[in-house]
Order: structure tokens, then sequence, then C-alpha cells
């Protein structure tokens, strides 16, 4: 496989032409407004039905230089390391987001057409 030419709002190695922003506001309001539905769709606690799924870290996702090599990850380990987020001070912050970005991409996986 080989790696592709970044989209059309890139430019060379994948650099922006202009700066994108995210409001975390907007972010946090569409995050929970896709949980709603997920909860209407799927009650209060969803059985994620899966274990292992592949996945590529976010030390390679905007890397364009090389292709990215994907590794497992374990919904498991991704919710065990979110309950224990959730019960200490400290946060770090790239770890903890990759286990729940695992975890939604289970429930994306969960909504998607012809999916049980």
């Amino acid at each position: 496989m080989t790696a592709r030419t970044p989209g059309p709002c890139s430019r060379e190695n994948g650099a922006v032409t202009e700066p994108l922003t995210v409001s975390l506001d907007e972010l946090r309001r569409a995050v929970s407004t896709l949980l709603a539905a997920i909860e209407h769709r799927h009650g209060e606690t969803v059985e994620l039905d899966a274990g292992f799924y592949w996945t590529v870290g976010p030390w390679a996702a905007y890397e364009f230089s090389r292709e990215p090599e994907p590794t497992m990850g374990d919904l498991r380990d991704d919710v065990e390391s979110m309950r224990e987020m959730l019960g200490r001070e400290e946060t770090v912050v790239w770890h903890d987001l990759a286990h729940v970005v695992g975890i939604l991409t289970r429930l994306a996986a969960l909504d998607l057409p012809g999916a049980a």
C-alpha cells in the first residue's frame, strides 16, 4: 500500500494552508449530541460486542512522509483505562483520548447501516 496524497485542503507534507481551529464548546456540544443519539438508539449502557480492533496512533495519524503501521487496540483496555482516568486527578490527554477514541470508534461501527 502506498501513502496517499493529502486532501484538497492541504499542501505539501499535509500542512494545512489556513489555520484550522475548533471551538471546544462546539466539540463538547457535538459529542454530547452524538452520545444522546447513541443513548436513544442503544440505551444508557451499550454492549460493545467486540474485543480487538485496528488503529493508527496519534503519533502516526498526521505523518505523511511514510505509510502508517496500524496497531491493535483492545476495547476492554480502553474501557478500563477510561474508568481509571475518571478516578484520578491527573489526565494524560494524548493517552486518555486515544482510549476514548477507541470506544467512540466502536460506537460509530455499531451505528453503521446493517450493523447488528
